[in-house]
């Protein structure tokens, strides 16, 4: 990257190359304490974007986005267009890229994560019923109103798509009526943390193995989150579901 004479087809350095472009990502982002987004944060957002006065159309392009992020781990970059009015479909989440395998779970292609894996990562959504806030019927919901294999999944009706930028202002403008300046610490990264850190609060429940195979962080002594079978995707729900309704 500064035109050194070296190989740069190396591991080494193409790890190097890589963490570097990765740090690039948060060069314009204010630092400063970050506020974890919790169950019961995500439910008064929930009743928040109910009582404003927007379309239907709004309220579940912007409710499915946030419930969708929570339950999945997801980054917003992974799942949300660039820009309001322009999209690349090999980055932005199409409805291709959805496949509802059952009554219980939906399966999500991010076909470009941060990890840069080759076939990208397979998350899956499943119920969670009893809160009102469940992704899975949130995303079908969606779907049943505008599914358009070609087309991006959260774009308005008037064709305006939804970016993080927009959904992270929203939020906090949201929120910051009824929790006050906190809501400012809110992004999308709050939704990233939100199952890893509930799980890490509740050690008799689960483990630091649970925690990296659900959040996809990688590591030489934990399986890739996209090696694991559906089965054992959904014992590690469970597992997540029995935390979140103890609080």
């Amino acid at each position: 990257m500064k035109n050194l004479d070296c190989d740069t087809s190396t591991y080494l350095v193409k790890a190097m190359i890589t963490g570097a472009e990765n740090l690039a990502l948060y060069e314009n982002i204010v630092k400063g304490a970050r506020k974890v987004m919790t169950l019961q944060l995500l439910k008064i957002l929930g009743h928040a974007i109910a009582k404003v006065s927007w379309s239907e159309n709004s309220k579940l392009v912007l409710w499915t986005a946030c419930v969708t992020a929570f339950f999945g781990s997801f980054r917003f970059g992974e799942i949300l267009a660039g820009k309001r009015n322009e999209y690349n479909p090999m980055e932005t989440l199409m409805w291709s890229d959805i496949s509802f395998n059952s009554e219980n779970s939906v399966l999500i292609h991010v076909k470009l994560d941060k990890n840069r894996n080759i076939q990208g990562s397979y998350i899956d959504i499943f119920k969670f019923e009893g809160h009102n806030c469940c992704p899975y019927a949130a995303l079908k919901k969606l779907k049943d109103s505008q599914e358009n294999r070609n087309k991006p999944v959260f774009q308005f009706s008037n064709g305006n798509l939804l970016t993080a930028k927009v959904l992270n202002d929203t939020i906090r403008n949201l929120l910051k009526p009824i929790i006050g300046e906190q809501a400012m610490q809110i992004s999308g990264h709050s939704f990233r943390a939100a199952l890893p850190s509930a799980m890490a609060n509740d050690p008799a429940a689960t483990n630091d193995r649970d925690i990296k195979q659900w959040g996809r962080w990688s590591s030489d002594s934990y399986l890739l989150y996209t090696r694991l079978k559906l089965k054992q995707k959904e014992t590690l729900f469970k597992k997540i579901t029995d935390v979140l309704n103890r609080k």
